[in-house]
């Protein structure tokens, strides 16, 4: 007998996209599916696509709230999700006929696809995904799977994967609305703390598409708060899963502590630009937390753009208000940069 599984679709304003979307969800070759389609509040015709598709289609549940945020969005279809696994689809991008059936390979608490990446308008690709299925149980051979699905680019959002619902019932686990930007990866992470087996498939179904019209966070400038939440709390459920799975790999290692300090020295670049315009007080006291929390990474930290190596100089400096001046003439020089080439 086919479990069922339970898509949940999160949308807002994506009334050009939609329906390609739902239509490739609807194409599965996999039969047993429920579709959850919550509209966060959006303010063009997303709710008549979503009503026009329910009215024909008995898999489709239509979903309607005040707009409050993706995770809430999701967090409303997992409360009222009835498949034994869970799955996340975005209202801008698109699955393939195998996405659901594919997972089914492995069945594990946890089962991780690879992903494909479409740069719109240049039409350019890149794809992260694994040269081989495999399941992994015990704590030591999840942690090297997931360490190395993580080295991959494939864990830091809940689509491409396939979530046992029942893990995340037992556990409580929603995505948490005080992060705006990260959550879902912190999701997933708390989901890996709980898990008893996890699999990686050799599959790439889902294709995530990049549009620079697209109002996300990846097209407008980030919140340095946000960033920096993110970058400590991510490194902290990092840590607690080495510990816990016996995770024992110097590139992972390496991996996680670039990837603290590259978003650090993206929340300095966002504090320190024009856009955000926060006064010297507020720049200097961030810097000061800096100081005391991520120095020893951002000061090892070597796989850097050339902006973040020369702030990193200027870090390494610690003088105020020298230091800040400093991060406030590189920051505005990149700005200007971006906006005039």
């Amino acid at each position: 007998m086919n479990p069922l599984i339970s898509v949940i679709i999160p949308v807002y304003n994506a009334e050009p996209f939609l329906p390609a979307c739902l239509d490739s969800v609807l194409y599965q070759d996999y039969p047993s599916f429920e579709i959850l389609v919550i509209d966060d509040g959006s303010t063009d015709n997303s709710a008549a696509i979503i009503d026009r598709y329910a009215a024909r289609e008995p898999r489709i549940v239509a979903l309607r709230q005040s707009n409050t945020g993706v995770s809430a969005a999701r967090n409303r279809g997992l409360d009222i999700a009835r498949g034994e696994y869970i799955a996340f689809v975005d209202a801008d991008d698109r699955v393939a006929p195998t996405y659901l059936s594919n997972f089914l390979e492995c069945p594990a608490d946890l089962v991780i696809a690879g992903i494909s990446l479409l740069y719109e308008p240049s039409g350019r690709t890149e794809s992260h995904g694994f040269d081989c299925s495999r399941m992994a149980h015990t704590d030591r051979e999840r942690g090297e799977l997931f360490a190395e699905a993580e080295i991959r680019s494939t864990t830091k959002g809940p689509c491409n994967k396939l979530f046992r619902r029942e893990i995340i019932e037992q556990h409580h686990l929603r995505f948490d609305s005080r992060y705006s930007y990260g959550e879902d990866h912190l999701f997933v992470l708390e989901f890996v703390k709980h898990c008893h087996s996890i699999a990686q498939v050799a599959h790439t179904d889902y294709l995530y598409i990049h549009r620079p019209t697209t109002a996300s966070l990846t097209h407008r400038l980030l919140p340095y708060k946000a960033l920096s939440a993110y970058a400590r709390e991510a490194y902290t459920l990092r840590q607690e899963l080495i510990a816990r799975l016996g995770i024992d790999n110097r590139e992972y290692d390496r991996y996680l502590l670039e990837e603290r300090a590259h978003l650090i020295y993206q929340a300095i670049y966002a504090l320190y630009t024009a856009e955000g315009n926060f006064p010297a007080e507020e720049r200097r006291a961030f810097i000061e937390n800096v100081y005391k929390q991520d120095y020893e990474m951002v000061m090892t930290a070597t796989r850097l753009p050339l902006i973040f190596r020369l702030m990193k100089i200027a870090l390494r400096w610690k003088k105020q208000p020298s230091t800040d001046l400093a991060l406030l003439l590189l920051s505005r020089g990149k700005e200007w940069i971006k906006k005039h080439f």
